[in-house]
């Protein structure tokens, strides 16, 4: 591993790298800054490494609700193959987040990820049964 690490860094100059994390960092600014638009949405601080990280809530829901809203929401964006969220737990909250980790990750693709996100977030808002969180993503 460390032979492949040198060889890069030997290449492509330490120059590269840091304009390569650069652009990560940018990209998860810009997710940051999108999903702060989204209704519904909780987005929590500016990234300060490359995870934005968000939730469905509304003032006053069942954060049981919400959680399960969040849940949804990460299921519907991830099965439509163009990104793939992760979720954690923070206290009693289901969290979702965006992770901007792979050098092959361009604009684009956080584009495309954000527009999911939105889709989803609307469908579970108008949605009927488990996938519905009107009170909670509208």
């Amino acid at each position: 591993r460390g032979l492949r690490l040198w060889l890069a860094l030997h290449l492509h100059g330490v120059a590269a790298f840091r304009d390569a994390l650069d652009e990560k960092l940018d990209l998860a600014v810009h997710a940051w800054q999108s999903l702060r638009t989204m209704p519904g949405l909780e987005v929590y601080e500016p990234p300060e490494l490359s995870i934005a990280s968000f939730r469905c809530a509304r003032p006053g829901a069942d954060p049981a609700a919400e959680n399960r809203a969040t849940e949804a929401l990460v299921n519907g964006v991830n099965a439509r193959g163009n990104a793939l969220l992760s979720t954690t737990r923070i206290g009693e909250h289901v969290v979702a987040r965006i992770a901007v980790l792979s050098a092959f990750t361009t604009s684009g693709i956080v584009a495309q990820a954000l527009a999911d996100i939105r889709a989803e977030a609307e469908a579970l808002a108008a949605g009927p049964g488990d996938r519905a969180c009107a009170t909670t993503c509208a």
